[in-house]
């Protein structure tokens, strides 16, 4: 594929081929991957996945099974160069989970994990169609993460990263079929407000919600944090 470029992740843990001006991927898909409580073996689908970077960022912490649903063609075919690339097996699946046919209906894994298609503010206009599909605001986030929950093993968990200003509205969903839901926000800097919130819970669990420590990605001089070093650079579990 032209117009790519090969980059690190995780220092040198996971190669990845990514389009020069489209989808790119960025510390959110390193820190949600972090967040998904894996075990050896554990099946896992990464719904909306990219250049598959999710998966590979749990894969280089712990041998999983990955599934990756993805709809545009390019990114399909960059999840199975990336897959290669790092040695690993990715079943990839083309889709669109608002058709009416589901490639994976009666399967559920271990682990459900995502990175929903958001338009980010803060950060500069996309006029790319490829980041206009992936980051879109005007899509049904509800339909999306009723498609996840409907994936997932007893007993497994859900994971996803995304604005603080729609916890309320996922918190909604979410909260009709997890358990033990954790909401661990993501700072910028000391003193600045949140950026994101990772969410996580448990199919069928009874217990009650909880805030967990956020973690801070910078110092006032720019630098990364301890805590940031040990998740995205040093592939630890979040």
């Amino acid at each position: 594929m032209k117009n790519v470029t090969t980059d690190a992740f995780l220092n040198g843990k996971v190669k990845l081929r990514q389009s020069v001006k489209g989808l790119r991927a960025t510390s959110d898909a390193v820190l949600v991957a972090a967040a998904v409580k894996a075990k050896r073996n554990d099946s896992v689908l990464d719904v909306g996945a990219g250049n598959g970077v999710i998966g590979l960022c749990i894969g280089a912490r712990v041998p999983v099974q990955v599934t990756a649903l993805e709809i545009q063609e390019n990114l399909v075919q960059l999840i199975q160069e990336n897959a290669a690339l790092n040695d690993r097996k990715i079943t990839v699946i083309r889709t669109d989970l608002f058709q009416r046919t589901d490639p994976l209906k009666g399967k559920q894994f271990n682990h459900v994990v995502t990175n929903p298609p958001f338009y980010d503010t803060t950060g500069a206009a996309r006029a790319n169609n490829e980041q206009a599909k992936a980051y879109m605001a005007d899509f049904n986030l509800d339909k999306w993460l009723i498609y996840c929950l409907k994936h997932i093993r007893a007993k497994g968990t859900f994971t996803l990263i995304h604005r603080p200003e729609l916890l309320g509205e996922i918190l909604m969903i979410l909260e009709q079929k997890l358990g033990a839901i954790e909401i661990i926000p993501i700072y910028s800097k000391v003193g600045q407000p949140a950026k994101r919130v990772i969410v996580r819970g448990t199919l069928g669990s009874n217990k009650p919600l909880q805030f967990l420590p956020g973690i801070v990605l910078h110092t006032q001089t720019d630098k990364p944090t301890p805590s940031a070093t040990r998740v995205l650079r040093n592939a630890k579990e979040l």
